[in-house]
């Protein structure tokens, strides 16, 4: 994969109409989050921080303004172009692990690969040593802990080797030891391969760790 993609908001803003009102999450958002460093997005929760990893991933789209990844301006493409750019380079670990039941830990990693045809369970078992869970490839996700989770969570988001990756409150449904066993593996794995990491949270702990700040304040935001 090439250089770690830096992120760019231009004049980004979202609302939505909700019992004939119009209500406005976001407000012009005007960012950089650098190439390679860990960029934290802190606010209390309903602030408009998942709202924005949404944007920035091309699951929504904004209401006004463009947001830009490298060169490539993802709210400009079409549906089926910002779907297979977020699966091609963009990883995802969410609060709630959203691992699919059915499937085994192996099977959960290597899935984003299989959707876009390059299935490789061998780089699907190096992320799962990486994150000390070779042993557990054939568990079910229900035979797991809540941290064992989350780290299948982040071999997955780290498997096809993405650009840039989103971490919606990785440690939010964690006790604040395993928490922070989960998030030291995070820094480290993505730090270690050269990878843009944006992250929101409310947890003020992590803030000593990342390379630049931005602090949600009515919907704006403030470095």
């Amino acid at each position: 994969m090439s250089n770690a993609a830096a992120v760019r908001l231009e004049g980004v803003a979202r609302e939505y109409v909700e019992g004939g009102e119009r209500h406005r999450v976001l407000h012009a958002l005007d960012a950089v989050f650098e190439a390679g460093r860990f960029t934290a997005l802190v606010g209390k929760s309903g602030c408009g921080k998942s709202t924005l990893l949404n944007l920035i991933s091309g699951i929504d789209a904004p209401t006004e303004g463009d947001v830009w990844i490298g060169d490539v301006p993802i709210t400009r493409l079409a549906d089926r172009e910002r779907t297979l750019f977020r699966r091609d380079r963009i990883g995802i670990v969410f609060q709630f692990f959203n691992l699919i039941p059915t499937l085994t830990v192996l099977e959960n990693v290597t899935l984003p690969q299989e959707l876009a045809g390059r299935g490789r369970r061998d780089e699907a078992m190096r992320q799962l040593e990486r994150v000390g869970l070779a042993g557990r490839a054939s568990a079910m996700p229900d035979r797991l802990s809540g941290g064992e989770q989350q780290r299948v969570a982040i071999a997955r988001a780290l498997a096809h080797d993405p650009d840039l990756i989103l971490a919606d409150e990785p440690t939010g449904n964690l006790d604040p030891e395993t928490g922070a066993a989960v998030l030291e593996l995070l820094l480290e794995m993505t730090r270690a391969a050269g990878k843009t990491l944006v992250m929101a949270t409310h947890s003020l702990d992590i803030l000593p760790f990342a390379d630049a700040v931005f602090q949600f304040s009515g919907g704006r935001l403030v470095q």
